[in-house]
């Protein structure tokens, strides 16, 4: 006898017997106690959550001839014996994906209003109900929505966004959750005592985090942890292939400290490994997740980590910083699934979360500007030598001086500026042009509202200077200082008009 595999072997015959979804079968005892079941229903969720299975459990219940307390199908009579080996005549499974024409759903239509050939009804199982075509769901309508009393239709399907509205109004939906770890955990631990097979809870722990609360998909990885003989987590990651914790904690510690060198080294290690990168990348980037909300939900959201290094550096790294990294994993992650070259798409997404070290935060690059803002105007100022003024500009001065210290230097060093009865007109030359325009709107006002007269200014030609004797200026050192920077280009000035 061929061997049965775990998901099968162990699938709930009866409603007591599934695991979690406690609220949807709550609902369906209940409708079967009353005489309320629904004549359409809609099973939607996750894979290998029980849409098939209690689909099957309710067609049993429905057909049953000797029914149990609870409304429980009692498995042992003819009627659940030929359901449970699928051979049950008014009972069908249609699998959607490869009966999705108009003609599979016509030739179902016309057996719709014949009576059930063995039991009290006819129940129509529609797996993968979105693959339907839209002519196949337009001619399943009238019958959904007024079905000879003697026929229910169970629909189930991973996409209810993809199903026509007018297929949704007119079932009862009910939604599959994704199961929780502890459930699974718990369902896994009783399968390994009725198998009579010893394995630690943190090789099961590691399953059922892969398994992503899916109880089939935790069943067969069991099943194949099972067939290597697994006891330990160390086995798991070597029979299915797995990264443990301490493979992504080892990277997440490079990346954290921007270590460019050991980033490559482990990126080809792990390419001489044989190691799928693209599921690597999925890790690397869940936990990463993880450790933003660890960060930013500190008394919420519990992660623990085991390498002592990376918990150093996940106390003094902002959350700033691991919120950038897992933003470029996020939108790497989906480049890495179309590259042709994985590796080498791998490598640059390392590289460049190593090298926004170099980057310069934007607070510190304003804080600055505002040191050299300081120290910008004795700079540029000439030496020139300025003749007497008028009285009058020298009250405007002084009323300048202590509000607007930085406007008062420059027009201090200016030549006497040429009142009239309408303007006020002041010459600038050289340098002179750059800090005048920097203060030009503010000079304007001060100038109308204190002489009521307008600014008008004489502007000198520029000295040319030669891109090497700008490169050479003071003003221009002490910012490629300050920023460790380099000149790309020299654009001309072209000066501001008033």
């Amino acid at each position: 006898m061929s061997y049965l595999v775990l998901a099968r072997k162990y699938r709930p015959q009866k409603f007591a017997e599934v695991v979690g979804q406690t609220h949807i079968v709550k609902t369906l005892i209940n409708a079967l106690k009353l005489n309320k079941l629904s004549h359409a229903l809609l099973f939607s969720g996750i894979k290998g959550t029980g849409k098939t299975t209690i689909a099957r459990i309710v067609a049993k219940a429905l057909n049953c001839q000797n029914l149990q307390e609870g409304y429980e199908p009692c498995n042992e009579c003819l009627h659940c014996k030929e359901i449970n080996k699928g051979i049950f005549v008014d009972v069908l499974e249609i699998d959607a994906a490869s009966n999705r024409g108009i003609d599979q759903i016509r030739e179902l239509i016309e057996n719709l209003k014949y009576a059930p050939v063995k039991g009290k009804a006819k129940v129509y199982i529609i797996d993968e109900a979105h693959m339907l075509t839209k002519e196949a769901s337009n001619a399943l309508l009238k019958s959904l929505e007024e079905p000879p009393r003697h026929v229910y239709f169970i629909l189930a399907t991973t996409e209810p966004n993809k199903l026509p509205p007018t297929i949704l109004s007119r079932c009862q939906r009910y939604d599959f959750r994704r199961l929780d770890t502890k459930t699974v955990m718990r369902y896994l631990k009783r399968i390994c005592e009725g198998e009579n097979y010893l394995i630690e809870d943190s090789a099961l722990e590691l399953i059922v985090k892969e398994a992503q609360g899916s109880v089939r998909d935790a069943l067969s990885l069991l099943d194949q942890a099972m067939a290597y003989g697994v006891k330990t987590r160390e086995d798991v990651v070597v029979a299915l292939g797995w990264h443990e914790d301490s493979l992504l904690e080892d990277l997440a510690v490079i990346l954290l400290e921007k270590n460019l060198r050991e980033a490559m080294e482990f990126s080809t290690h792990l390419y001489e490994r044989g190691i799928d990168l693209l599921h690597l990348m999925e890790k690397l980037t869940e936990f990463f997740r993880n450790l933003f909300l660890a960060k930013a939900l500190h008394k919420e959201f519990n992660f623990e980590i085991y390498n002592s290094k990376l918990k150093e550096l996940y106390v003094v790294t902002s959350l700033e910083e691991i919120l950038l990294i897992f933003q470029t994993l996020l939108r790497d992650l989906e480049v890495l699934r179309r590259s042709s070259y994985p590796q080498l798409q791998f490598e640059l997404t390392l590289a460049k979360i190593c090298e926004y070290e170099k980057l310069i935060p934007l607070r510190e690059i304003l804080q600055k500007l505002e040191g050299l803002s300081s120290k910008a105007e004795l700079l540029f100022l000439t030496s020139e030598e300025i003749s007497t003024k008028p009285k009058d500009w020298e009250n405007f001065l002084k009323s300048l001086k202590g509000d607007y210290p930085s406007l008062y230097q420059i027009l201090e060093k200016l030549p006497e500026p040429e009142i009239n009865s309408q303007d006020v007109v002041i010459t600038v030359k050289g340098e002179e042009n750059t800090l005048i325009d920097t203060y030009l709107p503010l000079l304007k006002e001060k100038i109308e509202k204190y002489f009521h007269k307008t600014l008008k200014l004489h502007r000198e030609t520029l000295k040319e200077f030669s891109p090497e004797e700008i490169k050479t200026r003071p003003e221009v050192q002490a910012i490629i200082k300050e920023f460790s920077a380099k000149i790309a280009y020299i654009e001309p000035y072209k000066g501001v008009e008033p």
